[in-house]
């Protein structure tokens, strides 16, 4: 990334050490361009709940009414499986009630 600050002086980040999460630059610069483009992703035209929810939130408004079913369908089925106090496993004792050692 280039940074640019008001008089125009272009500054490159400096690496910092691993456990920081920012470039060191000025305070008052601005990024002017990106190390690397974007690639766009592709508008969706299925119809599948999954797939729906991992599409950006700009596509949701190019989505039809069926992808608009299928999403809040998807959404509910997801909140329903978090919400369900099914136990995972259970244990049966069977006891033989007919032959008794007393």
């Amino acid at each position: 990334m280039v940074y640019r600050d008001y008089r125009g002086v272009e500054y490159d980040p400096v690496k910092l050490p691993t456990h920081e999460v920012t470039d060191a630059v000025a305070i008052d610069a601005r990024q002017v361009s990106r190390s690397m483009a974007r690639k766009p992703l592709p508008l969706y035209t299925g119809v599948e709940g999954k797939e729906l929810a991992e599409q950006p939130k700009a596509h949701r408004r190019r989505w039809t009414d069926q992808q608009w079913l299928a999403y809040e369908e998807y959404q509910q089925c997801e909140t329903e499986r978090e919400t369900d106090q099914v136990p995972v496993a259970a244990v049966w004792v069977v006891r033989s009630h007919g032959s008794r050692s007393e």
